[in-house]
């Protein structure tokens, strides 16, 4: 029996937490288990992915939605062994053509969920419309956050946010740039403390990534931190397990946000 796709929204309250270096590292790992993985850079404004792959798609969603390009050319195949798709290529293309943009993603997703097994959304950081058409067509949310007041506050937000308009949306969190496992976890339990406490909802704990050298030499050399031995690998093939584990046990559902 063919098993179901999972599309997992990956989002951050600001920018600066790591959440497209959280999306390719995620994106590498869940390939080397064997899944076939897609990775939608859905940022309409600066996208990462790319860049952190040194990964050039010939074509974006928009060219796609524009007409001027086939399917085939923005589905790029990645050195990695997943599947690369832009929405855009440029800062400020997708003005005016949102509304195609968006009938094209919600067309192009489906696609994905035919020929995959796991499709990672990397959301621009925030609130604004790339960031609820991800979580609205997603299964599960994987927030990043990392122990900064301000982060922490942004996240906070956007979680308030999910939370009022989808009460039952499942969540998880991953904790970026610790030190330690017991520093994540303190930071993920006080973040679920006052999620708890404000909005009677809380993410799901589903792992953490040290704060490590490896992972800035490996934006240096646009290369996936996991490619190295080493804590980050080691950290991110027990949130691919996690992963992996709920998508077989609890195929997701979600109400739009």
């Amino acid at each position: 029996m063919k098993r179901r796709s999972t599309v997992i929204a990956i989002v951050s309250g600001k920018g600066g937490v790591g959440k497209s270096i959280t999306a390719v590292n995620l994106a590498e790992t869940l390939a080397v288990r064997g899944e076939r993985v897609a990775l939608l850079d859905a940022d309409f404004g600066q996208s990462a992915c790319g860049i952190l792959l040194n990964e050039t798609p010939p074509a974006s969603v928009l060219d796609l939605a524009r007409g001027r390009a086939e399917l085939d050319e923005v589905l790029h195949p990645t050195r990695s062994g997943f599947t690369l798709v832009q929405a855009v290529v440029e800062p400020g293309a997708a003005d005016g053509h949102h509304t195609l943009l968006y009938q094209t993603l919600d067309w192009l997703l489906k696609e994905l969920e035919h020929t995959h097994t796991f499709v990672l959304i990397d959301a621009p950081a925030g609130t604004e419309g790339p960031v609820r058409w991800a979580l609205d067509r997603a299964h599960l949310g994987l927030l990043v956050i990392v122990g900064e007041p301000t982060a922490i506050a942004d996240a906070y937000r956007l979680c308030k946010l999910l939370w009022q308009r989808a009460p039952h949306y499942p969540l998880g969190c991953v904790v970026n740039l610790a030190d330690t496992e017991a520093e994540a976890r303190s930071i993920a339990d006080r973040f679920a403390q006052l999620t708890q406490h404000f909005l009677h909802h809380r993410p799901l704990y589903l792992g953490w990534v040290p704060f490590s050298a490896q992972v800035r030499q490996s934006v240096h050399r646009q290369q996936p931190a996991v490619q190295t031995p080493g804590p980050v690998r080691n950290a991110f093939q027990r949130l691919a397990e996690a992963l992996v584990r709920g998508a077989i046990d609890q195929p997701a559902s979600c109400p739009a946000p």
